[in-house]
This record gives structure tokens, sequence and C-alpha cells, in this order.
């Protein structure tokens, strides 16, 4: 006789309702583990919205921000999130946040209530409520913008720009916004467009002329960014914010004494102390010879954004070091296979950053077309079969064999000469049966098999192809 199960049919409902009684007892991490399995089940907006409020409860509200930003922009900018933001900072008692994105969403949602609310919870002097919204609009409109921006959602905080009111985004700080934002994703035309308008209709615009200084750096227009780099350099911004935009623009040209005399007085004051003025001060206090000053910044910038070290200024001098040794040493040679393993290289150096603006691009100009298609191949994901098993084979090989130019120089030549349309194995396994035939130390194909982690039967397969082809 079959037993009956009465299954329970689970939309999340269950999971939320534990949850929400967890979270009523003060037992927030169980509340958030139970409420993380409800969202498994359903993504409902009650559901998304106590996650957040869980997180913040728990200390851990940058990452419930992030959430909700992650939903908000899902819902293409759905303003009814406001009221989250809002009540997210009520409860870390960040009252300017709190007040001004809680009375921008009862403006747009027409709800009175809680207009009333903010009202008898926040002290509101010498502020009509035109003035409050007026100010509400614009500081939710950048916060939001900066947010996605900051975290490299570039093309969403443009998005973001388009879906506001037109009269918000046609103020100058927005329009200065979208031509940061059009400059960063190498959209040129359009950025130097906005910024150069920007600074026809106000010759003291500082953040117009930062970017566009950026914008002719980029773009390689020597004149125009000397010229506008001199303006820079010499002009005195007109106010902390004004300081604050030009000084981190002079630290990423390398201007990084000029950069230091502008930021360092903010981080005195106190006045926007955040990770963008830390990461910029610790570059800045390290290359003029600040070293203990700079590992303060560092330190004291992962209390607001959390960032490997790899990306700290004396290590990125230390991969600009190898970068150069590279150059030196592989990229300027008439050897083409030695520039091709000076690309792979150079692809493996970390943090990726230290290659912008560096030399390398010069001499790759000057490269053969093999070394060009390997270059758009690591760089701008171009697809080529031949690649993929060239490449692969330098990233196994180089695991332990990064110091031996012999072994990798071999691999080099050995594909190069090789039909690939006959080569059925991917190119770690190649790489390996390469290394077996060629530079065997007495290993065993068992042995291969079991580092690298390939079946043994193909390594076998590989091994016979590479005899054929000597």
């Amino acid at each position: 006789m079959k037993s009956k199960i009465i299954s329970l049919r689970n939309d999340g409902r269950v999971y939320y309702r534990q949850a929400m009684k967890k979270k009523h007892h003060g037992s927030y991490r169980d509340a958030l583990n139970l409420m993380e399995r409800a969202l498994n089940e359903s993504k409902e907006r009650e559901y998304m919205t106590e996650y957040a409020y869980i997180l913040t409860l728990l200390g851990e509200y940058d990452r419930a921000e992030q959430f909700i930003m992650t939903e908000f922009a899902a819902s293409n900018f759905d303003t009814t999130y406001y009221y989250e933001l809002s009540e997210m900072n009520v409860l870390i008692e960040d009252a300017n946040k709190g007040l001004l994105f809680g009375i921008l969403y009862a403006e747009l949602h027409k709800d009175d209530d809680y207009y009333d609310d903010l009202m008898e919870m926040f002290t509101v002097e010498d502020y009509s409520n035109d003035e409050l919204l007026k100010e509400a609009k614009e500081f939710v409109g950048q916060y939001i913008f900066q947010s996605y921006f900051m975290s490299g959602q570039i093309e969403t905080s443009l998005d973001y720009l388009d879906d506001i009111d037109f009269d918000l985004s046609n103020k100058r700080e927005f329009r200065n916004l979208r031509g940061m934002a059009l400059l960063f994703l190498n959209r040129f035309e359009e950025a130097e467009a906005i910024l150069t308008e920007l600074l026809k209709e106000d010759q003291t615009d500082m953040h117009a002329l930062s970017h566009l200084t950026l914008l002719y750096f980029y773009t390689n227009r020597h004149d125009l960014y000397v010229k506008f780099l001199r303006h820079l350099e010499v002009v005195e911004p007109l106010d902390e914010d004004d300081r604050l935009k030009v000084g981190l623009v002079l630290n990423f040209l390398k201007k990084h004494k000029e950069a230091y005399q502008l930021l360092y007085p903010l981080y005195k004051k106190k006045y926007m102390v955040n990770f963008q003025l830390l990461h910029a001060l610790s570059q800045a206090a390290y290359k003029i010879g600040e070293v203990e000053e700079a590992e303060m910044f560092w330190k004291e910038m992962q209390l607001y954004h959390p960032l490997d070290e790899i990306h700290s200024p004396w290590q990125k001098e230390q991969a600009a070091e190898t970068l150069n040794k590279i150059i030196d040493e592989y990229l300027q040679s008439d050897d083409p296979h030695k520039r091709i393993l000076g690309l792979f290289r150079t692809s493996i150096i970390r943090p990726e950053d230290v290659i912008l603006g560096s030399p390398v691009w010069d001499l790759i100009e000057q490269f053969g077309n093999f070394e060009k298609m390997y270059t758009a191949y690591i760089f701008n994901n171009f697809k080529f079969q031949k690649f993929d098993i060239l490449h692969e084979g330098l990233e196994v090989l180089s695991i332990d064999y990064l110091d031996r130019d012999d072994i990798l120089l071999g691999w080099i030549d050995a594909i190069t000469h090789i039909d690939i349309s006959e080569l059925k194995e991917s190119g770690k396994t190649y790489a390996l049966a390469f290394l077996y035939v060629y530079y065997n130390d007495g290993f065993t194909v068992e042995t291969l098999s079991e580092k690298y982690q390939v079946y043994p039967h193909k390594l076998k397969k590989a091994i016979e192809d590479i005899k054929q082809n000597e």
C-alpha cells in the first residue's frame, strides 16, 4: 500500500514568515538566512525589502544598499525603491539621506502620511516644502548616479540620467556627470560636445575643465592636453568640491605633488572624506615619498570600500617595474616569438591598469599581424582557435615554468608550426604533451595527469599528435 505524502507548497512564504519571527526576536542572522531562502524561491518585493532591512540591522548597510540599487536598476528605476532607501537610512540614523530619499518618495507617490511621518521624525528649520523637494531631487539624483558610476556600472548611471526629469538632467551638475560618464565609456565625441559647451558657458567650471583635460589625455591630443593641464595647475579652485575634483584629476595625470597640495587640506578639514579622496591621497603621498602616510590613508580607505592590496601604490609600482622589464627584454625584441611571450607576460600583470598609457601600445603598432591579432585576443576578446590553444598552453606552462623562457618560447614555436585543424584536444592538454615530449624531467603521463587535472587518455593522444608534428 502506497503511503500518502502531503507536501507543503512553498513559494517562499513559509521562509518569509519564519524570517519575520526571527527578526522580531532579534535573531537577525537567522532571519537573514531564512530570507535568502525565501528569495531563492520567489523574488517578491516584500522579501527583497525585508532582506535589505535585516542586512542594515546587522550593520551591513553597504551590502543592503548595493542590493537595493541592483533591484532598482533591474526594475527600470522604479522610484518606489526610494522608500526602502529612506527607511534603511533611518535605521542607521543618517538623517540627511533618510529625509531626502523619503521626501522625494512621498512627492512622487503622493504619500502624504509618509511625508507627515518624516516631518515628525526630523527637525527641519528654515526650509520651505519647495526648497526641500528641490534639494531632495538634486541630492538623490547625484547620489544614485555616483553609486552606479563608482561601482563600475557606468552604462547604468547614464540610463538613470536618461530616466530622471529633463529639467533636472539639464542642470549644470548633471550635464557634467553625463560628460564624465561618456568620457569613461570612450564616447569621446559626445563627451567633448557636452564638456566644451559647459566650459563656454562658465570658464570657471572646474569639473568641465578637469574632464576635458582627461579627454585630451585619453585621445592623445597633446597640445590641447598640455594647454588645459596648465589651466588646472595654475587656477585656484573656487570651493572644496572643485578642489576635490581637480585634485583627483591631477593625481590621475601623475601630478602627485599638486594633487596632494589640493587634497590634503580637504582631509584635514574632514571635507567629504571618502573612498575617492583617501585612494588618491594614498597614491599621491606614496609618490612624493610619504610612505607611512600613504599606508595610513590606504588603511583608512578600507573602512569605506575594501580594496585588494594589489591595487596599492607600492604594488602598482612593482607591477610598473615588471612591465618596463618586459618592454625592454621582450616587446622591443626583433624575435616575433619573444614579442608574443612579452604580450603574454604583459597580460598577466596585476593590477591590469598599469598598462594604461604605457609605451606598450605604441610598440604594438609596429608589430606584425600575428602579434597584433594576439594582442586583440588577450585584450579585446578577439576569438581565434589558434590563440585559444596558444594562450591556454602558456597559462598552464607558466604555473611552474614562468621563469623558463626556453620552454615557453619552445611552445610558441611549436604551436605556430602545427596545423590546428587536426588538433582535437585543449591547449592545456597539448602544452602538457609538448612538455612531456621535449622537456621531460622524469615525469610520467600519470603524474602530469594528476598534477594538472587532465584525463590520461587525452594526454596520450596529444602526445601522439605532438610527435607526429616533429
